[in-house]
């Protein structure tokens, strides 16, 4: 008897503490390290907030229906848009844009479906459709590697739904409320635009009651709840919660997401309801900022050392396939968001060069390619340049890639490529130039469909050399 009055007296001098500091009687009471567990929300929401913001950008919901420039591939929520022209320096949705496809793309809000997703027969042309969950993870990709040039219709089912798979089509399943289908289709030039279009516009994407009936009509446009648009902030706790709260209004925690989403109700953050600003005491906001810092840093540093490390370039051989590495889903979605996975396309970044400096663009840099040594792909390969936070970066010359489609590459004598990598024009080998802001940047080695020497890592790119000045 001692003893359970014994506990019941510390129980209730735990809960008066926490209350005196200004937590709400509903809230856990628990003794918590908030700066631990704010790090660890700030790790663990940071890239279902940038899925939900990069939604909103490109679905607007307080103007759904509004022209989106010809590079975008932006349309209303559960409706399919498609960009009309390769990306450009204006174009701003998400990050790190190929240059080389045109995406057709739809937002769907899985609680009016399920939905049928339709394709043309695309020949020998490259095309892939990633199936992209709201946790800004991909374990599918459904295309030419996987279906030849012909891809069955696509029934794509929202978590809780329960509909047979109809045959003779691929059954997919979103885990949450929002999902992400984005297509993408390989343009060879500008002269190989309109055939690109003819094949985008016999895509096609219906519900599925519309789809049984025979009818060609658009799925509903439904309501989204709204959330603020910046990057998500790691110095300002109340900001970050609620966009976070926003998130989770519409979540459906399950397997490991279960006991996280549990961790964080010291934080007013739990299933199903919005941001609760009166479980946070006081005395914890500072611990709390400091832990969303230390969660931000964490992410940085991870976005630097993605995978491997060689030759100055950082390869993630996982894509978005992310497992149980939550830092690494993070510090994707920073840079790379939504990639593709391995299997479909390895992306491989360089920001220093074979000496470990910072690319800059006050200086002028080669990437060389032995004969026997071009990047192993059996659709393309291309390489880009990004400045900032993964803008193209503008040029005279209009050219944002290089790779094996450039016409007019010129090879050594032995085979080799060279490609230039400077901001002013060089002397000769102009056609093997890609221009480079006169600042800082990146470059991304684009891979899709890897062949084994590239997924077995037996190949590796060469590292980028600084060209020495001339007087």
């Amino acid at each position: 008897m001692r003893g359970l009055l014994a506990r019941l007296l510390i129980i209730a001098a735990v809960a008066s503490a926490a209350l005196a500091e200004g937590a709400h009687a509903s809230c856990p009471t628990a003794r918590v390290d908030f700066r631990k567990l704010a790090a660890q929300a700030y790790i663990w929401g940071y890239p279902l907030i940038r899925s939900a913001q990069l939604r909103q950008n490109m679905t607007l919901p307080e103007d759904p229906l509004r022209i989106r420039p010809a590079t975008t591939a932006g349309a209303p929520i559960n409706r399919l848009g498609h960009a009309r022209a390769l990306a450009t320096p204006e174009t701003r949705q998400g990050v790190a844009p190929n240059n080389d496809t045109l995406y057709s793309l739809a937002w769907l809000d899985t609680t009016v479906g399920p939905f049928v997703l339709e394709a043309p027969d695309f020949g020998a042309r490259y095309y892939t459709f990633q199936m992209g969950q709201a946790d800004t993870s991909t374990d599918l990709a459904l295309g030419q590697s996987t279906h030849g040039p012909q891809l069955p219709p696509v029934f794509i089912l929202g978590p809780g739904q329960d509909y047979p798979v109809p045959p003779g089509m691929i059954g997919v399943r979103a885990k949450q409320r929002y999902f992400m289908m984005a297509g993408r289709i390989l343009v060879r030039d500008q002269a190989d635009l309109a055939e690109a279009w003819q094949l985008q516009d016999r895509i096609r994407l219906r519900g599925w009651a519309d789809y049984q009936a025979g009818r060609d009509q658009a799925p509903p446009i439904t309501v989204q709840e709204p959330i603020e648009r910046r990057d998500p902030p790691s110095d300002d706790p109340a900001a970050f919660l609620t966009m976070l709260g926003t998130v989770l209004k519409d979540w459906r925690p399950a397997g490991p997401d279960r006991p996280i989403v549990r961790s964080l109700a010291p934080l007013g953050l739990m299933p199903g309801r919005h941001f609760d600003s009166r479980c946070l005491a006081h005395a914890a906001l500072p611990k709390i900022t400091q832990g969303l810092k230390d969660g931000r840093a964490a992410i940085e540093q991870r976005s630097r050392e993605l995978g491997t490390n060689v030759n100055g370039w950082t390869v993630n051989y996982r894509g978005a396939e992310f497992g149980s590495d939550l830092l690494l889903r993070a510090a994707v979605a920073m840079d790379q968001i939504y990639v593709l996975p391995a299997r479909e396309a390895i992306y491989m970044i360089a920001k220093s060069d074979s000496r470990g400096r910072t690319l800059d663009g006050t200086l002028s840099y080669v990437l060389r390619f032995r004969a026997d040594e071009l990047p192993p792909a059996d659709a393309f390969w291309s390489l880009t340049v990004y400045y900032a936070k993964g803008f193209l970066a503008a040029n005279p010359l209009g050219r944002y890639s290089i790779g094996d489609r450039t016409p007019g590459l010129v090879r050594n004598a032995d085979g080799s490529i060279e490609i230039r990598l400077q901001h002013d024009a060089p002397g000769d080998k102009g056609a093997n130039w890609l221009p480079v802001p006169s600042e800082p940047f990146s470059v991304m080695l684009r891979l899709y469909r890897p062949n084994n020497e590239a997924t077995s890592r037996r190949w590796l790119p060469p590292a980028i050399a600084e060209v020495p000045a001339t007087n």
